[in-house]
């Protein structure tokens, strides 16, 4: 189905990636257009996890918000379109907002996750998820013309030192911007799936479209551990 992605993977890598279990968190802008790209990329198993509905609001930014999808829940919503790219899909949808009640049975044997959220408080908990399940955890988050990416592997903590000092803030963004950070996560979930190494393990990349702008710097400076795919 997806005959042409093995002009860049090799048979043994797209196998890999048909055999990973990815976990969605939030489906907004990010996570829509992130769920969407991974299914492109070959992904089969997929876990989403949001409980909001479709808005009018979310017409600028995210993926399926449409006049035919309006106030349906977005699990609903992506798990509808995502079936009508490919049937061969085994999708786990929890109509909910993860929390600490819930994280551990959502996320369940997923083999990475993808933060997609857009609460501070919720980023750090997926850390310390992705931790607890051993599992590498590959960080999103946009705001207007900008954002930033990361790949954190258990352990390493890096949304920590990143949001220190950081206040909640209502995050919102322009579609293009999604783009570009939603790309980067599944890129990053692509690689690992395939046992392939990143740039961005431990280090946090920054794009400023409105000036052409990107750069990536390390989080942590201490010899990281290994995990192995």
């Amino acid at each position: 189905m997806f005959e042409k992605n093995l002009e860049f993977l090799t048979r043994e890598e797209a196998a890999k990636i048909r055999g990973t279990k990815a976990a969605v968190i939030g489906l907004g802008a990010l996570g829509q257009m992130a769920a969407h790209l991974l299914v492109r990329s070959g992904f089969e198993h997929l876990v989403l996890a949001d409980g909001d509905r479709m808005s009018a609001s979310n017409f600028n930014r995210q993926l399926y918000a449409d006049i035919l999808t309006l106030y349906r829940p977005k699990t609903e919503v992506v798990c509808e379109r995502l079936g009508d790219i490919s049937p061969r899909l085994k999708l786990e949808a929890y109509p909910v907002y993860l929390d600490r009640t819930n994280g551990p049975d959502i996320v369940g044997d997923a083999d990475l996750i993808l933060d997609c959220v857009d609460q501070i408080k919720t980023k750090l908990y997926l850390e310390e998820l992705a931790e607890e399940k051993g599992v590498p955890l590959i960080h999103g988050a946009v705001n207007g013309w900008t954002g930033q990416a990361a790949v954190i592997f258990p352990g390493e903590r890096v949304l920590s030192a990143v949001y220190a000092n950081s206040a909640e803030q209502k995050e919102s963004a322009l579609m293009i911007t999604v783009n570009v950070i939603a790309s980067v996560q599944a890129a990053e979930a692509v690689k690992y799936a395939c046992g392939r190494t990143s740039r961005l393990r431990g280090r946090l990349l920054c794009v400023d479209l409105l000036n052409g702008e990107a750069d990536d710097f390390a989080v942590k400076t201490d010899e990281l551990p290994l995990l192995k795919r």
